[in-house]
């Protein structure tokens, strides 16, 4: 039987608090060493992604999309336009921020060698959304993509979700459980123990073509057997038809939750699908899982410039694990950027690593939260 294990636990936070962290007054910093942390020469080089799961022994598990393995080139700094893998994992040692502790993590099958891998088919693969340690397995959420059209945006689902589940403390992949269609709601929006210790809650999102918005859902299921049939929030009770079920927040694109103290945060980003587009961090808060969730706020307005142009900009994250004490002081907040094209190509066929690699910022949010 699968007993919820209480991931973070308080001391291990307060010992682990990285020293780089000061108090400030400031809303919203640089974390400088968490991004060098993703600056690699060997192993995981760059990608976008960066989802964390908190494991108990106080590791941490980065869950990576499409990467570049070991394809760091010394002499002109710089690394080929077509990454190795779909998707590959960091195992970050508790309280370690030196890169060169940390292992990578990719599979050793056939054909693309991708952590996460149901299939021999190279034409489908796998992208990781969040993940919850229950016990001695990580349950990672996985959707399945295929090619669609051309170029950098040529993929679409395929329908299928899943559970990819790891086991720990080993962190080997052990097997898949396909999920019940969601009716195209993407469940790997964020995993939150519930306060009942029966039930872990399951935030989904599914776009709103016509306000480039997204609506936040939640479900949830049982810490003893995750693979049973979920329950889903029709506004007033949980029920167990997903035909029911209704938004409990509005967010930007690609909503983020978590839970910092009693407070739910939805983090989103503005839309962006290529250079100079949208560049703002969104914030809306909630005290409960079910809502109401207030109206977004603007957080932050990225300024990671190259030749006075802005990134193609994406995939917010919160990691509370790294805040002190599990407050809203000084969370820890990664983005992702993805190139400047078309503003400027790369050169010579090469990509600069850093403008596929993620960023760190940290949020001191009490003032908001109040």
């Amino acid at each position: 039987m699968y007993r919820f294990i209480v991931i973070v636990l308080i001391v291990l936070f307060v010992a682990c608090r990285p020293d780089h962290v000061v108090k400030s007054s400031t809303k919203v910093y640089k974390d400088q060493v968490a991004t060098q942390f993703f600056h690699r020469t060997s192993g995981w080089i760059a990608s976008d992604g960066a989802l964390s799961v908190p494991l108990s022994d106080g590791r941490t598990l980065w869950l990576m999309g499409d990467s570049h393995i070991d394809d760091f080139d010394e002499t002109t700094g710089t690394i080929p336009l077509l990454f190795q893998v779909r998707n590959a994992a960091l195992l970050q040692p508790a309280c370690e921020w030196d890169w060169t502790n940390t292992q990578t993590l990719i599979g050793s099958g056939a054909g693309i060698k991708s952590l996460f891998k149901e299939t021999k088919n190279d034409s489908v693969w796998l992208w990781p959304g969040n993940g919850i340690q229950i016990e001695d397995t990580v349950f990672i959420y996985c959707s399945e993509l295929t090619k669609f059209g051309s170029g950098s945006l040529g993929f679409r689902s395929t329908g299928n979700e899943m559970w990819a589940k790891m086991k720990f403390p080993e962190m080997e992949v052990v097997g898949y459980q396909h999920l019940p269609d969601f009716e195209g709601i993407n469940f790997g929006a964020g995993f939150i123990a519930a306060d009942d210790k029966e039930h872990v809650y399951a935030f989904g999102q599914k776009l709103v073509p016509e306000t480039a918005g997204s609506n936040v859902f939640v479900g949830r299921f049982q810490v003893e057997n995750p693979d049973a049939p979920w329950e889903y929030w029709d506004g007033s009770a949980w029920n167990i038809d997903i035909k029911k079920l209704v938004p409990v927040a509005q967010a930007a694109i690609s909503p983020h939750v978590s839970k910092i103290g009693d407070t739910f945060l939805v983090l989103s980003t503005e839309l962006s699908v290529g250079c100079d587009q949208g560049r703002t961090i969104f914030l809306s808060k909630g005290q409960k899982a079910t809502g109401p969730f207030d109206e977004m706020m603007a957080l932050y307005t990225i300024d990671d410039t190259v030749r006075g142009h802005y990134p193609f900009f994406y995939s917010v994250a919160a990691h509370p694990q790294f805040s002190d004490e599990n407050s809203s002081e000084n969370l820890l907040v990664t983005y992702c950027i993805n190139g400047y094209a078309p503003c400027f190509e790369p050169e010579n066929g090469r990509l600069n690593p850093n403008h596929y690699r993620p960023r760190a910022i940290r949020l001191s949010l009490d003032e908001n939260l109040k």
